[in-house]
């Protein structure tokens, strides 16, 4: 009984072996492991919209108006690094969420759409020295 098992031990090792034998691939930085560039920093803004819905109107288009708004302020953020501090910039990561928020004031009930999110940037900044 110890022999067998002994033996299957030995077996599965051996099947193991050419899995070991490859080669690791060789990594290359990228933004999304969090690994720095030389020249490059990450950016990140959070930002908020809220938008009051108009009764008039279907509800499912102003969330989608809404969005919209939020994606345009977004890409946005690259315009504004460009304009003050950065040679290239390009969005590595977005995440957005709506919310259909209804508050009673008085009499009153008051809806609003209200859009959050967060854009992160990898920038190349101005005069940033390259290492070889």
């Amino acid at each position: 009984m110890k022999s067998s098992a002994a033996v299957l031990a030995c077996l599965l090792a051996f099947a193991a072996l050419p899995a070991l034998s490859q080669e690791l691939p060789t990594r290359v930085p990228n933004f999304y492991a969090g690994q720095r560039v030389p020249g490059m920093v990450n950016v990140q803004a959070t930002m908020s919209l809220s938008v009051p819905v108009d009764a008039d109107k279907e509800t499912a288009e102003q969330i989608n108006a809404a969005q919209k708004g939020f994606y345009l302020m977004a890409g946005g953020q690259c315009d504004l690094i460009l304009q003050t501090l950065a040679e290239s910039c390009q969005i590595t990561n977005l995440t957005s969420n709506a919310d259909l928020n209804r508050y009673p004031r008085g009499d009153v009930q008051r809806n609003d759409i209200i859009v959050r999110g967060t854009v992160t940037m990898a920038v190349k900044l101005k005069d940033a020295k390259q290492n070889p």
